[in-house]
């Protein structure tokens, strides 16, 4: 009896923990997969970022720059391409083919978190051998709340981590082809040049796990094929658009820098996802301790040195939330490194601990399901009030389409470029250059005294002043001066001249 229960007891936790865990996946994806739906679905625009977005989709497509040099942020339009040109350009032709629309970026952002997804589970099989911990790594990632919020939105930070994963896996699969190597440069350098921020935690984590496979020469001629290809590409840009690739990507992206706002940030993380804030901890200590206790470097996990540096680079990666203006897209790397490391311990066990492995899911089965329940109660409705909400979204696109002049808005400027115009102001980005003194908005606001737009959109939902941290105070007060409310829909402020 005893050796029966030894044999089969270990076995049982496995299949109720892995029973326990496909629950907690399968409500989690449900919601996302619900969400998805409705997001490919809605005909217009779900967030603030996507209006430059699609705005600068219609000028390539047209052959028209996106990147204007500081000089001319002095006369309309005043616009800021702050990312490198790759998502958009990507879009282009899609704009020849079906016209403008956003179904089609949200489509390539929803494949590339897929392709995330199995690039993780790739990439854990490949160091582990083991499918399993693969698939609950890459499963770990799409079940993240960061992840699935974002997903729909037509911004770049999608395909930038699922070209950086696709790299990495390479590295890890091909370490020694010479095919691989300039494949995995040409990914990790597409990755970059579509989210400059990329630059980081795929090459790094890629440098570091060949070194710690002892291919120092292949670490090296990654790093300079990345490096020096990063180099070329970044010279044509700044030939091709006169300096001012710079002025956009770099220049014009410094802003404001709260430290409370990182404080903030990883005390909700530690508080909503403590198990896999204090499991990432413990995975990079365990690897370092190995270095000064026999014992622990003979039980170091075969993924440590290439997890572990994805890791640091993505904590890096999440410190920058403290800029002005950040969002939750800021904490996808660290949401793909918490599937690294999700997958990299349900690995580590030898066959002989099933006890532990069980243990291990359990754990995080109970943490999927307590993110899910954090995504439900704190997030979920605010990201659906426009799905909700259509027909008022609908209304605000008709004024844009029968305004007879250019229009203004913020959270709603995608609304422009889907109405056949163009973009004339991107009022967040130039109040930041106006708090950091590099524009002056007097000349914009005599636009606006002058009556020159028939309408500007003004986004007041109930928590949150937009009016404030969106528009200069010189451009709020002549808005409030020479123009009026004149309707509300989905809590947006319809201004129009006054008479």
């Amino acid at each position: 009896m005893w050796n029966f229960i030894k044999k089969w007891f270990p076995w049982l936790m496995i299949a109720a923990a892995g029973i326990y865990l496909a629950v907690q996946f399968f409500f989690a994806q449900q919601i996302a997969i619900q969400y998805y739906i409705d997001g490919l679905r809605f005909p217009y625009t779900l967030d603030y970022g996507e209006g430059q977005i699609l705005d600068q989709v219609n000028r390539l497509a047209h052959f028209q720059p996106i990147y204007f040099t500081s000089s001319t942020t002095q006369t309309a339009p005043y616009t800021i391409a702050n990312y490198p040109p790759l998502y958009p350009l990507i879009q282009a032709p899609f704009v020849w083919i079906f016209g403008t629309a956003f179904w089609y970026g949200r489509l390539i952002n929803l494949i590339s978190i897929l392709a995330a997804g199995v690039f993780i589970a790739l990439i854990l099989h490949t160091l582990t051998r083991n499918w399993v911990a693969g698939v609950i790594g890459g499963l770990t990632m799409l079940c993240m709340p960061h992840i699935i919020l974002w997903a729909p939105f037509i911004r770049v930070d999608q395909l930038a981590l699922g070209l950086s994963l696709a790299g990495l896996f390479i590295v890890v699969r091909w370490p020694k082809g010479r095919g691989g190597l300039i494949a995995a440069a040409a990914l990790l350098v597409a990755a970059a040049y579509t989210k400059q921020s990329y630059a980081l935690s795929a090459p790094l984590a890629a440098f570091v796990w060949l070194l710690s496979q002892k291919a120092y020469k292949r670490a090296f001629q990654l790093a300079g094929l990345v490096a020096g290809a990063g180099v070329v590409i970044f010279g044509l840009l700044m030939l091709t658009t006169r300096g001012s690739f710079y002025f956009n990507i770099i220049t014009a992206t410094q802003s404001k820098f709260s430290w409370e706002t990182v404080k903030n940030t990883f005390n909700g993380l530690f508080s909503h996802l403590p198990l896999l804030m204090y499991g990432s901890g413990l995975f990079i200590l365990l690897g370092l301790g190995g270095y000064f206790i026999r014992f622990l470097g003979k039980i170091r996990p075969a993924t440590w040195a290439l997890v572990s540096a994805y890791l640091v680079g993505a904590i890096i990666e999440t410190i920058t939330i403290g800029k002005d203006g950040s969002s939750i897209n800021y904490l996808y790397e660290l949401s793909a490194a918490f599937g690294l490391v999700a997958g990299a311990f349900i690995a580590w066990p030898p066959k002989n601990y099933r006890w532990a492995t069980a243990i291990l899911i359990a754990l995080l089965a109970t943490q999927i399901g307590s993110m899910t329940h954090w995504m439900n109660r704190d997030f979920l409705k605010g990201f659906t009030y426009k799905f909700r909400h259509q027909d008022e979204v609908a209304q605000l696109y008709q004024i844009v389409k029968d305004a007879k002049g250019p229009v203004l808005a913020d959270e709603y400027m995608g609304l422009i470029p889907l109405a056949g115009q163009t973009v004339y102001m991107q009022p967040f980005e130039f109040k930041q250059l106006k708090d950091a003194g590099i524009w002056d908005d007097q000349k914009m606001a005599q636009d606006i005294v002058d009556k020159k737009f028939p309408a500007i959109l003004i986004y007041d939902p109930p928590n949150w002043n937009s009016f404030t941290e969106r528009w200069t105070p010189l451009l709020r007060a002549a808005i409030l001066s020479d123009y009026q409310v004149t309707a509300i829909y989905a809590e947006t402020e319809v201004y129009t001249p006054k008479k």
